[in-house]
């Protein structure tokens, strides 16, 4: 099995100074620009892709549905691509407000710490690796999944052992995914390795 895996382009609380995470923001009208022009690289890669999963949250269902319209093939939601939550309650809350409002849950974001609400991270990764074996349930040779960028830099990190410093808007990763749930990166685009 093949996978793209896309990361979703610049959303609404990067202009706006929010936190993101679950916080359900749609794209910036860069954000659409790009999911186009991410859209038209993978038309002209002729990917063979037969199905595009999207993350549930709106800044990956519209960059999902404009890659589905580009390409003429089908998309749905799946809920295990879904982003991590590391900003717990601050999730879309401006970061200036919130600084006055909640300036406990601020500092212990900022320290690295846990804020109430959140996802932990050994979790979370348990439901990356759910995540791949999910996909190998399906009948399509190839898919494209459009996702967020903590899940892709934990797939980078902890899955392919291969860590990336960046995750740019609308970058992409080709994998393959072996019967045993193996994983191969074949090639990328827009993503920083370290």
């Amino acid at each position: 099995m093949k996978v793209y895996f896309v990361r979703h382009g610049e959303a609404m609380d990067d202009v706006e100074n929010s936190y993101g995470g679950w916080a359900d923001h749609e794209l910036s009208p860069t954000g659409t620009g790009g999911a186009g022009e991410i859209a038209a690289k993978l038309k002209g890669m002729n990917t063979g892709a037969e199905l595009i999963l999207s993350s549930p949250l709106k800044r990956t269902t519209q960059t999902a549905r404009i890659i589905s319209t580009t390409l003429g093939i089908p998309m749905e939601t799946f809920a295990y691509l879904k982003e991590r939550n590391t900003y717990g309650l601050l999730c879309g809350e401006n970061k200036d407000e919130a600084k006055r409002r909640y300036p406990e849950l601020v500092e212990a974001y900022d320290k690295g710490e846990e804020v109430l609400g959140y996802e932990d991270y050994d979790f979370f990764l348990k439901r990356v690796k759910k995540l791949i074996e999910k996909l190998l349930e399906f009948n399509e040779e190839t898919l494209i999944c459009v996702t967020h960028g903590k899940l892709l830099k934990a797939l980078f990190k902890d899955i392919l052992k291969n860590e990336a410093k960046e995750f740019s808007p609308n970058c992409f990763a080709e994998i393959g995914i072996d019967k045993t749930g193996n994983l191969a990166l074949i090639s990328s685009e827009g993503i920083d390795f370290a």
